[in-house]
């Protein structure tokens, strides 16, 4: 009896014991599976080391790029370009002086433009945050570091007039009386400034003669560049703070000695004529001789080129460039269709019958272009014929739905001055 009592005794030992085994060996298993997942699941401390290793080397990398672009601006602090955003260092900021031949400036709208050497893109105004420097708006740019919409820092600014269709880029019938105009239909020759027999002139008339070497250099520059460059100010004259209507010392200072400027509020440069009374100049067939003291001569005399800072040259107006600025400010002007400003710019434009400094009222600018119509009618490089020179946009003196900007007024002689009569300087890359 005892002997088959051990015998059991021993049995269920034995079954405890492998009882015991089995669940030691699960234990491990399990064990060892949280292990394995801790070493090397995706929570891991193996990838948990390796991703604090790539954010060490991420953010050493980021304190080094900072570190760089912090040397940057003190560098442009010091040569005087203004601030620059460390986050964004190879765009081109506003305010910052282009130091290349050009250089491509994108906006907050995501549109372009091509910024000349010796320019910035001014900042937008401090007196009114809600104008904004952008291509949609008139981009301004200035030959001073800093400058703004405001104009405060008194640099010479003009505005990029975007020409993204060159077949549009020729002379435009303006408005006269609330009708439009026939000058370019009755005129001997309407477009000689052009420089391509092909394409430039009027609309459906092409020209018959090629232009000048400066024509011919501006209609490519507009060509490959897509635009170009108005000045948003008329001409003035610096240190004057009125514009007289006397035929005053200064202004008898016409050949280039005495800069012009494009600045607001300074004294508007009057009384001046096109150009010298030679019929016609052999240089280029066309009514006057341009190297005579006049308009064109101090026009091109703002950024010779003999001037290697600024990456541009500075003509006078052409009448092709006043018709591009008047069709960027309403697109019906090309079509013949318009019924706004540039067929009636009463209101928008110094029509006082009292002659004003230049950008006297933000109510006479359109696109960031103050005064083009109104105040003082602007000689072009537009021939009416073999005898005289076009102005445009109408004076102080009239009214502005008789005379609005896009009209062509009375032609002239190259050698005529008057009162009312200025001129406008535009630039080309």
């Amino acid at each position: 009896m005892k002997k088959k009592r051990y015998t059991s005794f021993r049995n269920k030992q034995k079954g405890i014991t492998l009882v015991a085994l089995v669940v030691t060996i699960v234990v491990l298993l399990i064990l060892a599976g949280i292990t394995i997942t801790y070493v090397i699941g995706d929570n891991s401390i193996f990838k948990k080391a390796q991703e604090a290793k790539n954010k060490t080397e991420e953010a050493m990398q980021n304190e080094q790029e900072y570190l760089s672009n912090l040397g940057n601006t003190i560098n442009n602090y010091t040569n005087g370009n203004g601030e620059t955003n460390p986050s964004t260092p190879d765009k081109l900021q506003k305010g910052e002086l282009v130091k290349k031949d050009k250089e491509e400036y994108t906006d907050e709208n995501g549109d372009k433009a091509p910024i000349p050497g010796g320019f910035c893109v001014v900042e937008d105004s401090k007196d009114d945050p809600t104008d904004k420097n952008t291509v949609t708006n008139g981009l301004v740019i200035s030959d001073v570091a800093g400058d703004d919409l405001d104009n405060s820092k008194h640099g010479n600014q003009f505005v990029w007039i975007p020409v993204p269709d060159y077949s549009k880029f020729h002379l435009i019938e303006g408005y006269s009386n609330g009708n439009l105009q026939t000058m370019l239909s009755q005129a001997t020759n309407p477009s000689r400034e052009a420089g391509d027999t092909a394409t430039a002139g009027s609309l459906g008339k092409p020209n018959v003669t090629d232009g000048s070497a400066e024509s011919i250099a501006m209609y490519k520059s507009v060509k490959d560049n897509g635009g170009f460059y108005i000045a948003r100010f008329e001409t003035g004259i610096k240190g004057t703070t009125t514009s007289t209507l006397t035929d005053d010392v200064n202004k008898q200072t016409q050949n280039g000695t005495i800069k012009p400027v494009s600045q607001k509020g300074v004294g508007v440069w009057n009384f001046i004529p096109w150009g010298g009374t030679v019929a016609i100049e052999a240089s280029d067939n066309l009514p006057g001789n341009d190297n005579d003291d006049g308009a064109v001569k101090v026009a091109r005399s703002m950024y010779p080129t003999s001037d290697t800072v600024h990456k541009v040259t500075s003509t006078l107006c052409y009448g092709v460039q006043w018709d591009a600025a008047l069709n960027f400010i309403d697109s019906n002007y090309e079509k013949g269709t318009s019924t706004g400003y540039v067929k009636n710019s009463t209101g928008m434009g110094n029509y006082t019958n009292s002659i004003a400094t230049t950008g006297s009222n933000i109510a006479y600018q359109q696109k960031h272009i103050y005064d083009i119509a109104g105040n003082v009618v602007e000689w072009t490089m537009e021939a009416y014929n073999v005898g005289h020179r076009v102005y445009r946009g109408g004076s102080y003196l009239g009214a502005g739905s008789d005379y609005p900007v896009s009209i062509r007024g009375v032609y002239r002689s190259p050698d005529y001055k008057n009162y009312d009569i200025g001129f406008r300087i535009a630039m080309y890359i």
